[in-house]
């Protein structure tokens, strides 16, 4: 991966974090229409490289809360980023892949 990959790569992160912000900002609960289609546009994003089970997905919903860097990034888009989307990872499993 050449340099320009990578921070497009973190560009397009970062952009996917601030739309989920805004959109916990606007009052949607995680399981919403509109976030849970945020969430489907990431679980496809994943799934493009690589299969990814109802449990693998909750796993990294998970980390996302428990590892701290990552955690540390989620938050400084916005108080309670972290777990918002973990919750919102959730509803997807179930809902969508169990």
């Amino acid at each position: 991966m050449s340099q320009a990959d990578a921070d497009a790569a973190h560009h397009e992160r970062t952009a996917r974090m601030i739309r989920l912000a805004e959109l916990t900002a606007a009052g949607h609960p995680a399981d919403a229409d509109p976030i849970q289609a945020e969430i489907d546009a990431r679980y496809r994003a994943l799934t493009a490289l690589r299969a990814v089970s109802a449990e693998d997905y909750r796993a990294i919903g998970r980390s996302v809360v428990e590892t701290e860097t990552w955690r540390a990034a989620y938050e400084a888009i916005a108080r309670g980023l972290a777990a918002y989307q973990r919750d919102a990872i959730e509803a997807f499993a179930t809902t969508r892949l169990s």
